[in-house]
């Protein structure tokens, strides 16, 4: 029952983030998480990595949406500061509430109401806990091969083109499976 009102709370809060305009409002709304995650009953450990993979979770998404949209803006004299700092402030609060949902409720247990979304979370997790695998079977198999420390450029650029190559053909080839068994067992009406 706790997981299932964490849940509740957490898809609240999203919503209830997702609509604030005010950057006053959303620096409030991260003072407010921050305390929160200070009060959560786990390790000190887990909750810098709370603070860790959020901060590089917004760090990429700035880098690729608001920080272009907000240099056009320069180029075109538009003051974008306001938007820059709104849209950092909320995607940091939605993705901090994020991690700290993860990492206090069982999202198996939160999520046993329905067995759709049971089988759709289980599916899901399992794919990928085996690409977790395979991504660093990739990378020991590179370490093994790439005996001294310094790597040659074209190397790693070699290394990672055939990793994504593989994780993009493995995932069409599963989706399709996975399609294809779904629609046999009634999952889909077209």
């Amino acid at each position: 029952m706790k997981d299932k009102a964490l849940l509740l709370l957490y898809i609240t809060f999203l919503i209830w983030a997702s609509s604030m305009h005010s950057v006053e409002s959303l620096l409030a709304i991260l003072l407010l998480l921050l305390v929160l995650l200070a009060l959560l009953p786990v390790k000190t450990r887990e909750k810098l990595r709370v603070l860790k993979r959020t901060f590089l979770s917004v760090f990429l998404f700035s880098l690729f949406v608001p920080l272009p949209y907000f240099a056009v803006g320069l180029l075109t004299d538009e003051n974008r500061l306001d938007y820059l700092l709104m849209i950092n402030a909320r995607t940091f609060a939605m993705t901090m509430s994020t991690f700290m949902f993860l990492e206090t409720a069982n999202l198996f247990k939160a999520l046993d109401f329905s067995k759709n979304l049971s089988l759709l979370l289980v599916l899901v997790s399992s794919h990928a806990l085996s690409y977790a695998r395979v991504l660093k079977e990739f990378a020991d198999a590179f370490k093994s091969r790439s005996p001294s420390r310094r790597m040659k450029k074209e190397d790693t650029k070699h290394y990672l083109i055939r990793v994504l190559s593989y994780f993009f053909d493995k995932s069409k080839e599963t989706s399709e499976d996975i399609y294809t068994a779904m629609k046999s067992r009634g999952f889909y009406h077209d």
